[in-house]
């Protein structure tokens, strides 16, 4: 590349940054897309990065050659890969410096290109691990040479921390060979320079360059600490690390004046105005506290740490230190937080400080919840300071500090009052403020009062009596109308919210010692549930509801169902409770207060349903009432079980729904068609409990389904008159609604009984199917096939029909029906997918295409699978059902590209389930396809072997074995003297086609020498066949492999792939597969020592 190359390209590079126009940014996209798509032009790129002084070029040539060999690595050759390492070490150590002066947003780009290409290497010889002694070098130089040197450390550090993605196996050994070799060093030194910087040893006139090395060097150490060291890949999204597992020889850790060197630093920074800085200090601090106990093998060094902890902590406080940054004050809870759940409270107070810091704690805390809206996300590492501390005092009684059972009482009152005044804020339209308000995040308002019915559960008579003044004063000033309509909305939510947090915070814990000498618990948590149904009382009359409000109800309820359901049982059991719960509500038994939950359900399905969020947790709520089941110990410790549904049963309002379940009184079964999933979830859950009731009644099912049989008869009657009536705008609501309702009957046939009473209702006239009222779904689907609102319930209720669960379908043995259900699932296969595939324009494929041949997939998947028809009647009897089905549902699968198969694969997840369970009983319908169709098939399972769906990859495993195993047992029978179809079909596809199974034995070879796949087992099976099948090819794979490796590998793998073959004999018996398993699982154990 010669002068004036370079300097177009610099031109180019500058427009990609800083274009004038589109037009000219999309000109030099275009120009420079090349450059960083072919591997060919590394050195290009290698050049421009060695000559150019322009900061966009450097950081286009630096990301460019970054994407590249990432990407491309097993083509760059061990000398490009030792070049370049030592070409970006001598680029940054002469220009490094200046870059920082002149264009710092150039320096890291190629710091990031260096750490890329070491952790690339590091497996691959000793030769690539020196870094301490390059990086040593920049640390002997100029202060910008040493900020320079830890910044390729803290890169280096990032880089190297595994990740879940491609190559996740190789980067995860990476990373514990650096943890073991690079990592202790780097550590020490980041450690050291802080006690230099500390001490006064490193002193820098410019404080730009000492701010700038400050950074650098804390941001390293938090690195170091917040390394991944044993290799979990812990969750992204959770910025806890519960303990940091250091190794055991790093020694400095131990010392007692490791936290005070961080608050010294801490106190430094903030003086100096260096916010950052500060915020470094107290993340290493979060990660020093969260050291594992075993580390410390004397335990007056772990209690050294504490005191050191407590002793910094307690300064910050009293001095309010670094608090006005918001950032630092964020840390500063985690930090406490992190204290006090990595301590038992017996350490806490045992340490001589615990009285003057948990005195500054109090004081923080309450402060901060005075001020509710600085940082209210933070506010939660301080509460579940104080709820972590509940359990201990109540079990620790009168050894635990006097005043801590009053803190923790006090914070929860001001809790309490914090989210009154958030509440009045929100309600303010003219509120700016920047926080997120809890009414409106379910995951952020589960958090609060998970806390809150902990700490409620300190005093909790106390806690209970305050909440609820506070409930009559709201109440009272509302309904004097003295406070503004929307105020009063959202505190009576918040109340209903935290007295339903209080009632829950007993569902799984003991009783406080307030218990013995207060009014009982369940006569507290009867005052409050008693306080809450009269409002709902008073609110179920109004017409316009309150979403938020409702919601608050439901999840009171829920709490109390927790609690009560169980309760109920306990009650019956302990004559001694004098007081009910029942009787404090004004009630005459438990059954009744069940009825407050139940009539609170009805009258939200019949009120509320234009709530949508209201009706899904209600239909929740009475699930769980209907299918839950509790084993509660009474007081002589014996378990009882108790099946709530049963409860539910002696209940009027649930006996009334029972009887009118599909009564227009019930709004929301009309309300819409984006209610029909919710019409499922009503109707499982009356299932549920009918068939709980009625047994093996007939009769009473059949009084049950009348309003179904209804729509049914009607519907059906149309379409034997004409089956293109059935196209009426009129019958679309009416079909759609039967599809969903008879999918929940079908979802509560947990067993033999309930669904023989189904399919008998359904297939009315069995001596002459074709008059059976089940025929009006094809007949439906026929007209309907081109509308998904139609098209996806009614699949979804047949693939549920046709679904053999827990094998409840159990027809006699003379009995026809499991042909008779095979053949209706196929008609409603050939029906929509001959229309499905016709069709070629689509707004929405997800919804119009993928949806429908995803769940078609999945009940003819279901209805091969059910095991209760036996397939070889078709053929004798000339029943083309099977073919055409079978026929049909391959070229489906065929209809999907590849690329959208991964694109939508959640809903097309059947389609591998289909191809495993074809590939198992029917693969001689499967080679009736071209050779091409079924490299198209087979190609797609080699791409669901790399998906990261373990089912998904499983089935893959299984279906190359079904494949194998075919040809493997029609290349062997030969008992006859004449070739038969099959064989020629089989013989024709290893002809025309042998690359496609060979591309599998590859993918499966890298797959187990990676240790990507995570079932040696289920890959074992398909491998022998392949190894078996393509044996020259494996014989040059071998070689290929070994070959790829350096010279003084090469024999150690040859052996490995000897020892692997050893003993294993040309056949696929199940003798021969688990030996081969054996030797699998052995080569791939020591093949991973070889990188």
């Amino acid at each position: 590349m010669d002068p004036a190359q370079l300097a177009q390209l610099e031109t180019f590079c500058h427009a990609l940054y800083n274009a004038k126009s589109e037009v000219e940014r999309a000109q030099a996209h275009q120009t420079l897309l090349p450059l960083v798509q072919n591997p060919q032009c590394m050195p290009q790129l290698q050049f421009v990065l060695a000559h150019t002084s322009n900061p966009h070029a450097l950081i286009f040539s630096a990301t460019g050659l970054m994407k590249l060999i990432t990407t491309h690595w097993t083509s760059v050759s061990d000398q490009q890969k030792e070049e370049m390492r030592n070409f970006l070490f001598d680029y940054l150590a002469k220009n490094g410096p200046d870059l920082y002066r002149s264009a710092p947003s150039g320096v890291s780009p190629v710091v990031r290109l260096l750490c890329r290409v070491i952790k690339l290497a590091w497996l691959e010889g000793p030769q690539f691990q020196n870094v301490t002694e390059r990086v040593g070098q920049f640390l002997q130089s100029s202060p910008l040479h040493w900020v320079l040197g830890l910044e390729i450390y803290t890169d280096l550090t990032t880089d190297m921390q595994p990740s879940i993605g491609p190559s996740m196996s190789r980067f995860r050994r990476t990373a514990l060979s650096f943890r073991d070799t690079a990592l202790p060093p780097i550590f020490t030194i980041g450690m050291q320079t802080l006690q230099q910087v500390a001490t006064g040893q490193i002193t820098i006139g410019d404080k730009t360059e000492e701010r700038r090395l400050m950074k650098q060097v804390l941001r390293l150490c938090c690195n170091c600490l917040s390394f991944d060291f044993m290799g979990t890949i812990p969750d992204e999204t959770s910025d806890e690390q519960s303990t940091v597992m250091v190794p055991h020889s790093w020694n400095m850790l131990r010392d007692e004046g490791i936290p005070k060197l961080f608050f010294d630093l801490f106190s430094r920074s903030c003086t100096a105005q260096w916010p950052e800085c500060a915020q470094l200090c107290l993340q290493c601090l979060v990660l020093l506290a969260a050291l594992r106990r075993s580390f410390f093998q004397k335990e007056e060094d772990r209690t050294k740490l504490l005191a050191s902890m407590m002793q910094g902590t307690t300064g910050v406080l009293a001095a309010k230190m670094g608090l006005q940054d918001t950032q630092c004050y964020h840390e500063l809870c985690r930090l406490l937080g992190k204290i006090n759940a990595t301590h038992q409270l017996n350490e806490l107070c045992a340490s001589e400080q615990f009285q003057v810091w948990i005195e500054q704690v109090y004081s923080f805390s309450m402060d901060s919840l005075r001020h509710w809206e600085v940082m209210p996300n933070s506010k939660h590492y301080l509460l579940g300071f104080w709820a972590a501390m509940v359990s201990p005092v109540i079990l620790l009684q009168d050894k635990a500090p006097k005043a801590l059972e009053a803190y923790i009482q006090q914070i929860t009152l001001a809790y309490i009052e914090s989210r009154l005044f958030m509440a009045e804020a929100s309600a303010d339209p003219n509120n700016t403020a920047d926080w997120d308000d809890p009414l409106q995040d379910e995951v952020l308002r589960a958090e609060q009062l998970d806390v809150l019915s902990n700490l409620g559960r300190c005093r909790y008579q106390e806690t209970a009596q305050e909440i609820l003044k506070h409930f009559e004063e709201v109440s009272r000033l509302g309904q004097a109308g003295q406070m503004n309509q929307a105020v009063f909305e959202k505190k009576m939510t918040w109340l209903v919210y935290m007295m339903g947090a209080l009632v829950g915070g007993h569902a799984s814990a003991k009783a406080s010692r307030a218990d013995t000498d207060a009014a009982p618990t369940h006569v507290v948590n009867g005052e409050l549930a008693g306080r809450i149904f009269r409002l709902v009382t008073v609110t179920d009359g109004q017409a316009v509801p309150s979403e938020g409000l409702e919601l608050a109800y439901l999840y009171f309820l829920e709490q109390f169902r927790k609690v009560y359901i169980g309760e109920h049982a306990k009650q019956v059991v302990q004559q001694q409770v004098s007081e009910r719960l029942a009787t404090v509500l004004g009630l005459e038994d438990e059954n009744a207060v069940l009825g407050l939950l139940i009539n609170k359900i009805g009258n939200n399905l019949q009120q509320r349903f234009s709530l949508e969020s209201v009706v899904k947790k209600t239909l929740a709520l009475f699930h769980e009432l209907a299918a839950g089941i509790n084993i509660v110990h009474t007081s002589d410790r014996s378990p009882h079980l108790i099946v709530s549904g049963r409860l539910l049963l002696k209940n009027d309002m649930v006996k009334y729904i029972l009887g009118n379940h599909a009564s227009p009184q019930f709004g929301f079964l009309t309300h819409g068609l984006s209610y029909g999933k919710y019409r499922t979830m009503y109707y499982h859950t009356l299932g549920k409990l009918l068939f709980m009731d009625i047994r093996e009644n007939k009769d009473a099912f059949e009084k049950f389904m009348e309003p179904q049989g209804h729509i049914l008869n009607t519907l059906w009657q149309q379409s034997c008159q004409n089956p293109a009536l059935l196209r009426q705008e009129s019958c679309k609501g009416p079909l759609i609604g039967l599809c969903r309702d008879l999918r929940g009957i079908g979802l509560a046939c947990a067993s033999c009984e309930p669904y023989q009473m189904l399919f008998d209702w359904l297939v009315d006239n069995p001596k002459n199917p074709a008059a059976s009222r089940v025929t009006l779904f094809s007949r439906a689907l026929d007209v309907w096939w081109d509308d998904p609102e139609v098209t996806t319930p009614l699949l979804k209720f047949m693939s549920e029909f046709v679904y053999n669960k827990a094998q409840r379908i159990s027809f006699d043995q003379s009995s026809p029906n499991g042909i008779l259900l095979f053949r209706e699932a196929s008609t409603i296969l050939i029906t929509y997918g001959t229309r499905i595939l016709q069709r070629t324009q689509f707004k929405d494929l997800y919804v119009e295409k993928y949806k429908g041949i995803g769940v078609s997939l999945d009940m003819f998947s279901h209805a091969l699978h059910g095991n209760y028809t036996n397939f070889g009647v078709f053929e004798l009897y000339s029943d083309s059902s099977l073919s055409k089905s079978m026929a049909l549902a391959l070229q489906m699968c065929l209809a999907i590209p590849l690329q959208e198969l991964n694109a939508y694969l959640k809903a097309l997840k059947p389609y591998y389930y289909f191809l495993e369970l074809a590939t198992r009983g029917h693969m001689s319908k499967v080679m009736e396809l071209e050779p091409l169709m079924l490299t198209t098939l087979l190609q797609s399972i080699e791409e669901g072997l790399l998906s990261f769906e373990t089912g998904v990859s499983m089935q893959c495993c299984a279906a190359v074995d079904n494949v194998i195993s075919y040809f493997h047992i029609q290349a062997h029978n030969k008992s006859q003297n004449r070739t038969t179809p099959e064989q020629e079909r089989v013989r024709r596809f290893l002809t025309e086609a042998p690359q496609c199974l060979q591309k599998i034995l590859h993918l499966m070879f890298q797959l187990v020498m990676t240790g990507e796949f995570s079932s040696t087992w289920s890959i074992s099976r398909p491998l022998l066949g392949l190894v078996l099948l393509h044996e020259q090819y494996f014989m040059q794979l071998k070689e290929q492999l070994v070959m790829s490796q350096i010279e003084e590998r090469r024999a150690k793998l040859r052996g490995y792939f000897d020892d692997l073959m050893s003993g294993v004999e040309n056949n696929l018996s199940t003798k021969n597969k688990d030996h081969f398993t054996r030797n699998l699982y052995n080569f791939a154990q020591v093949v991973r020592t070889l990188s």
